[in-house]
């Protein structure tokens, strides 16, 4: 299910719930780390994609697609497949000025790595499994690593809350939230 917000403040996001955009999956090389749990949690699958537009700056423009997939360990295992190649060009539903190509270039990996770790330990993360970023889109200008470490905090607020049988909070007030810190 795919869900248009307008945030407000010039913000535009997308977000795929239980499917992700058709994009290319072309992978150059991945990178992976692992978080031990203390308490895993089985789950279920899952799949989201956020793409978020923010008011035009030097860094306004990132799509991040995940996959979870939970199993019977004591780990987290999170891997990111990266693509260098400016992949084919990727036609957005929210109004770009700029060509947007598919792919998560590698040069936004250390930005997803840290801000991945840093928002599964704030959240204190319990679900067992294999979360991928499969998919992914950039702009050669209006992307960096400040809204690709926006967008991987946000989609993995997102998921944790959907994995949650106890939350009660909108998917566009999750997301306000984390554009807002």
């Amino acid at each position: 299910m795919e869900v248009f917000f307008d945030l407000g403040k010039y913000r535009k996001a997308v977000l795929w719930k239980n499917e992700l955009p058709s994009l290319p999956r072309d992978i150059d090389q991945e990178t992976k780390f692992s978080l031990q749990l203390n308490e895993p949690v089985v789950s279920e699958n899952k799949k989201l994609a956020l793409e978020l537009k923010l008011p035009r700056n030097s860094s306004y423009y990132a799509l991040l697609g995940v996959e979870f997939v939970p199993n019977q360990t004591s780990e987290l295992l999170v891997n990111i497949k990266l693509n260098d190649s400016n992949g084919p060009s990727y036609n957005s539903e929210i109004e770009l000025h700029e060509e947007i190509f598919s792919g998560i270039p590698s040069e936004y990996a250390n930005s997803i790595i840290k801000s991945a770790k840093e928002k599964l330990l704030e959240s204190n993360w319990q679900y067992a499994g294999n979360l991928t970023f499969v998919i992914g889109a950039h702009s050669l200008v209006g992307s960096s690593d400040a809204i690709f470490s926006k967008v991987t905090k946000t989609l993995l607020a997102l998921l944790s809350m959907d994995l949650s049988l106890t939350s009660s909070l909108s998917d566009e007030s999750v997301i306000c939230s984390e554009l807002d810190k």
